[in-house]
């Protein structure tokens, strides 16, 4: 597992109820957990993504892999860092997973609207991103498009949209059944269930397709996540 903020409830989501006999997240920083969630099947490992062949051994012996790293352009600090971790780090990791594992599959996070031929370089970042997973070679990858993201931690750099936007917009579309935001414990919940189910797939017919290396790629938009996640404890 490679983690941001929704990988932190992914990872939560996995020790309470899945059934990996091991669990590993790989991260910048060691992830604080509560001590109500069982950690006993959890290794945690901290390494350098600017040096990542230095670390290859801990991306060695997984079966399904968890992608949620993230940033934004103000986290980051310009577009240059931006594109080293939102795009860089991603990419590196699943390269070395794929070289070291046949794992099934690649679970992984770009945003809604991702498009590589966007104007707006977040949007395109994203975009050249997900393409780029789609051709790592795994079995199958899954790919979520979340609308905007309501959390459920602080967060040290919330940017002033989210702010002010998120607080008014969530009741509204839960209200009307409209999409526009998600809870990221709900996110890592539906990215769990698709990693552990192979049954379930996107609604849509085009959310389903074979990639030029063979891989089956899937892309789940929000109303796919909330179906998902409708019926499952809170």
């Amino acid at each position: 597992m490679l983690l941001g903020a929704i990988g932190k409830q992914l990872l939560k989501d996995i020790l309470k109820t899945g059934t990996y006999t091991k669990v590993i997240s790989i991260g910048r920083r060691m992830v604080e957990i509560e001590d109500s969630i069982p950690q006993d099947k959890l290794v945690q490992k901290v390494v350098d993504f600017d040096n990542l062949e230095a670390s290859r051994d801990n991306f060695k012996g997984v079966d399904d892999v968890y992608c949620c790293i993230g940033t934004t352009l103000s986290e980051a600090g310009s577009a240059k860092n931006f594109v080293k971790i939102d795009q860089g780090y991603v990419l590196n990791s699943a390269k070395l997973v794929a070289e070291e594992n046949r794992s099934r599959t690649s679970d992984s996070t770009p945003s809604s609207g991702a498009n590589m031929k966007s104007i707006l370089p977040y949007l395109r970042t994203k975009g050249e991103t997900e393409e780029a997973l789609k051709q790592t070679g795994f079995q199958k990858v899954s790919i979520f498009h979340p609308a905007l993201l309501e959390t459920v931690e602080p967060r040290p750099n919330i940017r002033l949209f989210e702010r002010i936007v998120v607080p008014i917009l969530s009741p509204i579309s839960h209200f009307f059944n409209l999409h526009l935001s998600m809870s990221v414990k709900d996110i890592g919940k539906s990215m769990h269930r698709v990693g552990q189910d192979s049954s379930i797939k996107p609604s849509s017919p085009n959310g389903v397709s074979t990639s030029v290396v063979g891989s089956t790629i899937q892309v789940f938009v929000a109303a796919d996540m909330e179906t998902i996640v409708k019926d499952l404890p809170a």
